[in-house]
Order: C-alpha cells, then structure tokens, then sequence
C-alpha cells in the first residue's frame, strides 16, 4: 500500500467482499487492533486468517465438530480467499486509524470498533 485508502475506496472493497468475507475482515481488524505490532507479520497474519476462517465457517475453535470435508472447504477458502480479504483488512485496519486521529476524544477500542462496524455496516 502506496497511501492511504480514502473512506470510499475503503467502502467500495468492502462491498465487493462476500458476507463470510466480510465476516473474516471483522475479525482480524480486532485481531489487528489488538495486536497492531503483528500487523506486518505475514505468518502471523496467516494464521489468524486461518483460526477467524474457521470460527467463521461455524466450527469450534479446537476443530472437534469439523469433518475432513469442512477441513478441506476451509482450506480452499484459505487458498482462494486469502489475499484479497487480507488486502481488505489492512486497508480498512489503517483507515480505521486515520479516522480514530480525526474524532474528538481520546481514541480506544470501543471507538475503533465503532468505526470498523460503520465500515462493515456500510457494504
């Protein structure tokens, strides 16, 4: 990323996501807010685009419930879908950041989350 996405670019790939993608962005923005020294790990990144997948798809966190059909339909969503939702969660996770510097009050997660949810909202 060579600037800054504006608040419409932002928006416009949002839209143009699924709502299981949109679903994965959600959680790995928390992820990335929470974590924001990780951001610029690949393998990190990686595997929280895994574990948000999975939740995602409706299984259990441990993969107990999962059959090797469901294993298998996450991982090829993991090799189709990765670079384009990931693409969205570090544009919406950075614009988020531009947008938390421009509201009046101290910034924090609950209103991070609030923008995040607008964005998302929005689509």
């Amino acid at each position: 990323m060579d600037r800054l996405p504006t608040a419409d670019e932002v928006r416009a790939e949002l839209q143009a996501l699924d709502q299981l993608d949109r679903k994965v962005v959600g959680g790995l923005v928390a992820l990335c807010m929470a974590m924001p020294q990780q951001v610029r790990n690949r393998e990190w990144l990686a595997e929280r685009f895994v574990h948000v997948a999975t939740i995602a798809h409706g299984f259990a966190e441990d993969g107990s419930e999962a059959t090797d059909d469901d294993v298998e339909r996450v991982r090829l969503y993991a090799r189709l879908r990765f670079e384009p939702v990931v693409r969205a969660t570090l544009r919406l996770f950075v614009r988020t950041g531009e947008d938390l510097q421009t509201r009046s009050g101290a910034p924090d997660f609950a209103a991070a989350q609030a923008i995040v949810t607008g964005y998302l909202g929005a689509t």
